[in-house]
């Protein structure tokens, strides 16, 4: 439960980033803070996908 509320923080992180990566007024981008978001995205969103899967019950 906590991991998932972990990686919607991460992709949360990761769209800001995204979206403070690149420059309106020259259009270049900070190519460190673009790989560096979409990184988080990606781990964000295998964690939140990981831990809402419903766990299998033995019998």
């Amino acid at each position: 439960m906590i991991m998932d509320k972990w990686g919607l923080f991460m992709v949360s992180i990761g769209c800001l980033l995204l979206l403070f990566s690149a420059n309106a007024r020259t259009g270049n981008y900070d190519y460190l803070s673009l790989v560096t978001a979409i990184f988080l995205i990606v781990v964000g969103s295998v964690l939140a996908f990981k831990y809402k899967q419903p766990k299998k019950m033995k019998d």
